[in-house]
């Protein structure tokens, strides 16, 4: 445990030193900012048209269905942008510089190199996404109240959503030693992964069900609602660990050839 705690101390401090990070921060704090501003404005404004005219009916007139769910939402998506461009050095940098080289002759097991790199990306998303929080307390100076459990469960489905897309991507990282290539591929799996559920209307019921399981959005909408179901997160689970399994097959194949 000692050396994935290493190993993820080594690539958090890597991108702690780098302006970078910094104002990829620094830009999805803004726009993430904006998408809760035009979430809660939108809502507001429904709500006013509804209490000015008691017979104009709205479906899920709720701070939950009207405000976090779309925002939740777009985050999930500003991270699909993100994340690869974060997760596209955690081996592709390593294999061009010839460090990765280094760093399997060190006592270290793949195993502990894979999830040392994987916790320090999710502990980077943590960073990325925690700040999101505080708009929900912010907008309380203007009399909305977030049910604290609904959030709890919207910000879990979030998480786990990110934690997909850094398995992805690092797995992708892995088989290559160029960084935008790893960027653009990551980023194109993520979009596939991200958009499958919307083919399920055009599909046959049995291949519609299949797209359904496998779209990553269709099992984050129900904890934006606050819904835990544990399919979903089993979903997540399997999904992180097979990209992981994946990723340390890659790595595996690398040392047989050597």
């Amino acid at each position: 445990m000692s050396k994935v705690v290493a190993v993820m101390g080594r690539e958090v401090r890597f991108y702690l030193n780098t302006f970078a990070f910094y104002f990829v921060l620094a830009l999805f704090a803004a726009i993430a900012g904006y998408f809760f501003w035009s979430s809660l404005s939108y809502f507001s404004l429904v709500s006013f048209q509804v209490a000015t005219n008691p017979s104009t009916q709205v479906k899920g007139l709720n701070l939950v269905e009207g405000v976090a769910s779309p925002f939740l939402l777009n985050v999930s998506a500003l991270m699909l942008l993100v994340i690869p461009i974060l997760a596209m050095r955690s081996f592709a940098e390593e294999r061009q510089s010839g460090t990765l080289e280094l760093l399997v002759t060190y006592p270290i097991s793949d195993i502990e190199i894979v999830m040392g790199k994987f916790l320090a990306l999710a502990a980077l998303l943590f960073l990325l996404v925690s700040p999101t929080v505080s708009f929900f307390f912010l907008a309380q100076a203007v009399a909305p109240h977030f049910e604290a459990v609904s959030l709890a469960m919207g910000y879990l489905g979030l998480f786990l959503v990110g934690a997909s897309f850094v398995s992805l991507c690092m797995f992708i990282s892995s088989l290559t030693q160029y960084q935008a290539v790893s960027a653009a591929v990551g980023f194109v799996l993520l979009l596939f992964f991200w958009i499958v559920g919307w083919m399920a209307d055009w599909a046959s019921p049995p291949l519609g069900a299949v797209f359904r399981e496998l779209s990553l959005t269709e099992h984050f909408r129900d904890f934006t609602r606050g819904v835990l179901d544990t399919r979903d997160i089993l979903f997540y689970v399997l999904f992180v660990s097979f990209f992981l399994f994946a990723t340390l097959a890659s790595l595996d194949v690398r040392t047989w050839k050597r």
